[in-house]
């Protein structure tokens, strides 16, 4: 017996496809939410080996904090 998964208009057979598709649009909306609110607040983001980082003056980086919550 097979299931399909249908997911944002596709069609999966598998749930480890179906899991690389959440976890890609997860991804995609982190870093979205992030650079929205980097460049809403002036400060500056770059995505590295570790993760993120986030340059600006406190006040910029207290607005991030703020958009990001």
């Amino acid at each position: 017996m097979t299931m399909k998964f249908r997911y944002k208009g596709r069609s999966f057979g598998s749930a480890q496809s179906l899991s690389a598709a959440l976890k890609r649009d997860m991804a995609q909306t982190v870093d979205r939410a992030l650079r929205s609110a980097a460049s809403a607040s002036g400060a500056h983001i770059r995505k590295t080996g570790q993760g993120y980082e986030i340059e600006g003056t406190p006040d910029q980086l207290a607005r991030f904090n703020r958009r990001i919550r």
